[in-house]
């Protein structure tokens, strides 16, 4: 049975192959300019923004190359790819944005959400992956959802601003798909005295040209993390096989 240091091992290794992934989508997309003139420094709000979507992708890439190798719906498939190539550019920007204000990152996903990918593993049947996969995304996009809202709506770094602003629309987007595949239990989700009126799925779903091209260096890059999530559904039937019950 592997032992946590090797479980932390795996997560290490794999976050070095989503870096440098991302890293070549920073050659094949420039990043928009933000605000040159001298902005105010970043205060603790601005630095939690950049580390909560920092750490989302590093949890939510591989969670969506799961939903490509093990999702019985193709609907799931679709959205676990469409999440990795979207996370992918995000995590461009925010090591960008990041490097420029002096902020740190993390390398490797919060032990919460490393529990996360184990609940995924650890899905007995694609079905059960299927349910756990869109309730669990769902859910923690909506809490990543909050952040944005609250530091976009506060910050005085024009960077950020112009920053928060593309990660709300990613993370709306992103939500947009996770309900598309009708596996969302809203009665489970957090209440919110806010609504916000999403893009339609399908028109989410509409990847261009370079989408697809940001989808083949990912699965290029990738190679070896694949080879990484074959071995964690292994490791995962032979630890703790479960019935995949949701906890969105």
């Amino acid at each position: 049975m592997p032992s946590g240091s090797d479980e932390t091992g795996r997560i290490r290794r794999l976050a070095r192959v989503l870096l440098v992934a991302s890293g070549v989508l920073a050659l094949l997309w420039p990043a928009p300019a933000f605000a040159q003139s001298t902005a105010p420094g970043v205060d603790a709000g601005d630095r939690l923004l950049l580390t909560k979507v920092r750490q989302a992708g590093l949890w939510e890439m591989p969670a969506g190359l799961q939903a490509e190798t093990r999702g019985a719906d193709p609907q799931v498939k679709a959205v676990g790819a469409a999440l990795m190539v979207d996370h992918g550019r995000i995590d461009v920007l925010t090591r960008q944005l990041a490097a420029k204000l002096g902020v740190t990152l993390p390398d490797e996903p919060s032990a919460e959400q490393q529990g996360w990918l184990a609940e995924l593993r650890n899905a007995a049947t694609p079905q059960d992956f299927d349910r756990v996969f869109a309730n669990r995304l769902r859910a923690a996009h909506g809490q990543v959802f909050a952040v944005i809202a609250s530091v976009r709506a506060g910050t005085r770094n024009p960077e950020i601003r112009n920053y928060a602003t593309v990660a709300n629309q990613a993370v709306l987007r992103h939500m947009t798909l996770l309900e598309s595949t009708g596996l969302v239990d809203y009665s489970a989700l957090p209440q919110s005295s806010g609504s916000t009126t999403a893009a339609p799925a399908g028109a989410a779903l509409d990847l261009r040209t370079t989408d697809l091209l940001t989808a083949a260096a990912l699965a290029l890059l990738l190679g070896g993390a694949t080879m990484f999530g074959v071995r964690y559904v292994k490791s995962g039937r032979r630890l703790r096989p479960k019935s995949g019950e949701s906890h969105g």
